[in-house]
């Protein structure tokens, strides 16, 4: 996990902090102005990574060709153990909420039969923290609040 964690701090340039065991981690923040990222949780039951990372990037080329959307796959095992699809550069929480409720509709083919267990869109800052937590346990009710309400 640690690779994972430094690999996305220095793509999403931000800096890892040492943590002491008394300090606390920092609140999410909404940053509607900043950079976006998607992640893309797949079915441990029902996904192929290789493929589905394939029809992503196949989705991504076809919609949004003028965004040069980057997918990648990363490893953050507190969200599975599988591969996380990190679909990068959105401008803005605007854009990346574009994105999110795209995939959900009508949705494409990789979005149905349970094969996407979940999708967070975050800023880059609440991506680090995100990161520092280790949990999405603390950003699911700030997603609700600050995403899905609006």
């Amino acid at each position: 996990m640690a690779f994972a964690v430094l690999f996305l701090c220095l793509i999403t340039g931000g800096s890892l902090r040492a943590q002491t065991q008394s300090s606390t981690l920092p609140d999410y923040v909404d940053e509607p102005d900043s950079a976006h990222i998607v992640l893309i949780v797949l079915s441990e039951i029902w996904a192929d990574v290789r493929e589905i990372s394939g029809e992503v990037v196949k989705y991504n080329l076809k919609l949004y060709p003028e965004k040069e959307l980057v997918s990648t796959r990363v490893s953050m095992p507190f969200l599975s153990n599988l591969p996380v699809l990190y679909v990068h550069s959105f401008a803005n929480k605007a854009d990346a909420m574009a994105y999110y409720r795209r995939l959900y509709k009508p949705k494409p083919d990789f979005m149905q039969m349970n094969i996407v267990e979940s999708v967070w869109v975050l800023s880059k800052g609440n991506l680090n923290t995100l990161l520092l937590e280790g949990s999405v346990k603390r950003y699911e009710p700030f997603f609700k609040e600050h995403y899905l309400s609006q």
